[in-house]
């Protein structure tokens, strides 16, 4: 946005000892405020609100926002405290919907096996679900996902404005070359349950049906997971790996294989993989409304993808097989021009302001 030639005034919320505030955001802001989430039991049990809104109340932030009459964007359900605040809906709102929030919560729920976190989750979801409806006073709605637009089309206006993303990964891709190490790749945040069960389900169901060498990567396996791959002995565990190794790993593995079986949003490592990786292969519940089917390979039977492993393998990923697919990839994940479009969006808005 910054690089589009956008004014940006940035509100952000932090957890004290987790993500303290950064002064690096600046060069790319004309303004920078951050603001302490609230960590308190009442907020978690009482509150009307979900859990994940009510703690990012702050009125300070109303009041800044208030004084300053410009297109707000608010970027998902958790920062949108305020849009039950009768002056904050008179302003120009733009709401960035990352997923069906309450969905993706249910879906968390049905993998959770801690029977008190499995309570939060449910009564989240419920309260996610009941809170939607405040989506009924924004301007534009941006769907991250493509096949989320018609449910977010019942509260307002809603185009696809795919997710923003890292492009400098671009420059990590390196094409198939002799003495490469041939490995199946896996990864995501182990800590997520959706990830764990699909690094559990392709270790018990497609690494056996192949002699081939899988690597699962990702932050803080469980001890339940640890003990899965254990038995498996083509499974290999790299455990919260640097950045700079986990892009090593999707850079060179021959095949990055990416799968969930919990359909909410898109998955910014599919877009990782597309940037520095070879050949891919996803299930159906990773794709978005069949928009990755020409740039990769799309398969749910386990048969089937390990069978598709073998044949990729004994391909080589050539540097004009990644030109074709980056000039499928641009033509919808353009940070560019979905920042563009974005502006375009504030542009008419400023007009209806301001004259």
């Amino acid at each position: 946005m910054h690089e589009a030639g956008a004014e940006i005034i940035y509100h952000c919320f932090y957890y004290k000892g987790h993500n303290p505030p950064t002064q690096e955001l600046k060069k790319y802001c004309s303004e920078l405020h951050y603001y302490e989430r609230k960590r308190s039991l009442f907020s978690l049990l009482f509150s009307k609100k979900p859990y994940v809104v009510a703690s990012r109340g702050d009125s300070t932030l109303l009041m800044k926002v208030l004084s300053q009459p410009a297109p707000i964007l608010i970027d998902g359900i958790q920062c949108s405290y305020w849009m039950m605040h009768e002056d904050f809906r008179e302003q120009k709102l733009i709401f960035r919907a990352n997923n069906i929030e309450h969905d993706y919560y249910d879906g968390l729920a049905n993998w959770e096996r801690n029977p008190l976190k499995k309570m939060y989750l449910k009564r989240e979801a419920r309260k996610l679900r009941n809170y939607e409806g405040v989506l009924k006073d924004v301007d534009l709605i941006l769907s991250v996902a493509k096949m989320d637009i018609d449910h977010f089309s019942q509260y307002s206006k809603t185009i696809h404005l795919p997710p923003f993303f890292n492009d400098s990964a671009e420059s990590h891709f390196a094409p198939s070359k002799e003495g490469d190490d041939k490995f199946v790749l896996f990864q995501g945040n182990l800590s997520v349950k959706e990830n764990e069960h699909a690094a559990v389900h392709i270790t018990q169901n497609i690494a056996p049906l192949s002699n081939k060498f899988f690597v699962i990567a990702g932050l803080n396996p469980s001890a339940y997971l640890r003990g899965i791959i254990d038995t498996q002995p083509n499974v290999k565990l790299i455990a919260s790996p640097s950045h700079e190794e986990m892009n090593g790993l999707i850079r060179d593995a021959h095949v990055n294989l990416l799968m969930t079986f919990q359909q909410t949003g898109v998955k910014l490592k599919v877009l990782h993989a597309f940037q520095s990786g070879k050949h891919i292969i996803i299930n159906s519940k990773m794709d978005d409304s069949g928009i990755f089917g020409s740039m990769c390979e799309v398969i749910d039977d386990s048969r089937a993808i390990s069978k598709k492993i073998t044949e990729l393998l004994d391909v080589d990923f050539t540097q004009e097989m990644k030109n074709a697919r980056d000039e499928k990839f641009n033509h919808i994940y353009s940070n560019k021009k979905n920042a563009n479009k974005i502006l375009a969006e504030v542009q008419r808005m400023n007009k209806k302001i301001w004259g």
